[in-house]
């Protein structure tokens, strides 16, 4: 599990890198086709002496390799092996820019380097911190080559600093020397050095500020994606929780739409997929403005409703809360039967009424509550009623039987019959109580 699970991890940290990748990939290209347009432009308006055909070919060549490199991206298995990749094309780019750099001019041009920066901006995303110093080293090269291959640099640095380096004019013949494109602009060797050095510093700071910035936010992406599989795991735990309960479902409180339903309520009322559904197509409610109401107020209603082609007495209670940007109704459907029974034991002429094993009255009806008030409730049946027996309820272990009782100044004739609500559950005893001239006169007749 936990194995899966990791390889799970990096697998999804492979798609990452690669998306970053292509953010990479289309940077180079911006940069390609930025550096192509200057070209042309200057050519076209005749700005600059330039021989636009080896430029263009420089350009295209490393705009088809890009591509080349780029299709071996899938191929990869490996965080590593994408990150090469990424350094491959961005070393690849430095050295064709170069080219082209010094096809364009050289150190007339300072600012052509930074079409090389561009690409590191998107690529802190993929490469290595080291990486990144292989790629900053690179333009520093190419800084330096510049400087390298002008004419007077060299020359310069050794009469004022005397320091030694390869002279232009000792490089091997085969070595092409930056173009001239502006016969007319004359720099000192000490200019040219200070705008190298100052592209240099730039260079190094966007790189170096960038990677800051992707080490920040990236920090900040963990955070935010730890808050979103807290809120993740919370929205589980509320659908379980709702799936779990004994009769209960989540609707949005402005249209009635089911989000979730326990599942206890999808079976006890046959509803095939409940969440994404409205209440009120699901349940056939006798009177659903009222259930309306309820989901848009809170509050507690009985009501008629068809279920499965059966009429049903529900109690609908409505809970607000909310729920994110919406409120949310929590309903609680049940059915209530025993109201029915209530009803039927209160249209009973005589009172009725139960005794729990511990022998406390209980289940009174309207008769019972008439006769005894209602205080009765709960009492205990031998403080009532005078019989002699201490627990004249009892009749195991017949099923049924008659005793007298009396009550005050009234003498009833209690017919008690002992049953089993549920498996789990002591016996009770249901008394239904006749006086006993009403059962003389019926057993005379």
């Amino acid at each position: 599990m936990t194995a899966g699970k990791g390889g799970n991890d990096e697998t999804g940290a492979i798609e990452e890198l690669r998306r970053h990748k292509v953010m990479f990939d289309n940077t180079w290209t911006l940069a390609t086709l930025l550096a192509s347009v200057l070209a042309v432009s200057c050519w076209y308006f005749g700005i600059a002496q330039l021989n636009l055909g080896p430029v263009i070919w420089v350009l295209a060549t490393l705009a088809i390799l890009h591509s080349a490199l780029n299709s071996q991206v899938r191929r990869a298995r490996s965080l590593a092996g994408v990150r090469r990749l990424a350094l491959s094309s961005q070393l690849l780019g430095t050295l064709c820019m170069a080219i082209a750099w010094h096809l364009f001019g050289g150190i007339q041009q300072p600012l052509f380097p930074l079409f090389i920066v561009l690409p590191l901006l998107t690529g802190t995303l993929v490469l290595g911190f080291w990486q990144q110093q292989i790629a900053i080293s690179a333009v520093l090269a190419v800084l330096a080559s510049g400087l390298l291959l002008s004419a007077d640099t060299n020359s310069f640095i050794q009469e004022r600093y005397g320091i030694s380096i390869l002279s232009a004019h000792a490089l091997p013949s085969w070595v092409p020397r930056s173009r001239v494109l502006f016969p007319d602009m004359s720099t000192s060797p000490a200019y040219d050095l200070l705008l190298a050095a100052m592209v240099g510093v730039v260079c190094v700071a966007v790189s170096t500020t960038v990677r800051s910035l992707v080490a920040l936010c990236r920090r900040d992406a963990a955070c935010v994606a730890s808050l979103q599989d807290e809120v993740g795991r919370l929205q589980r735990a509320v659908e379980q929780f709702v799936r779990c309960a004994p009769a209960s479902m989540l609707v949005a409180s402005s249209t009635g739409r089911i989000m979730f339903a326990s599942d206890r309520l999808v079976k006890s009322f046959g509803l095939s997929d409940a969440s994404g559904g409205f209440l009120l197509d699901s349940i056939d409610f006798k009177h659903p403005d009222v259930i309306k109401r309820v989901m848009t107020g809170g509050g507690e209603e009985i009501q008629p409703a068809n279920v499965r082609g059966q009429e049903r007495i529900l109690r609908v209670q409505g809970e607000m809360m909310d729920f994110g940007p919406s409120r949310v109704t929590v309903l609680s459907i049940e059915s209530c039967e025993e109201l029915c029974w209530r009803g039927e034991a209160d249209a009973v002429e005589g009172p009725m009424f139960a005794i729990a094993p511990n022998g406390r009255l209980m289940y009174l009806n309207r008769s019972a509550l008439t006769v005894f008030g209602a205080e009765a409730e709960g009492a205990m049946a031998t403080t009532i009623f005078d019989t002699g027996l201490s627990a004249w309820w009892d009749i195991a272990p017949l099923e049924d039987a008659r005793r007298i009782l009396n009550y005050r100044d009234r003498s009833y004739l209690a017919s008690i019959r002992r049953t089993r609500i549920a498996n789990s559950l002591a016996e009770v005893s249901f008394v239904h109580l006749n006086e006993r001239r009403q059962a003389d006169v019926a057993s005379a007749a």
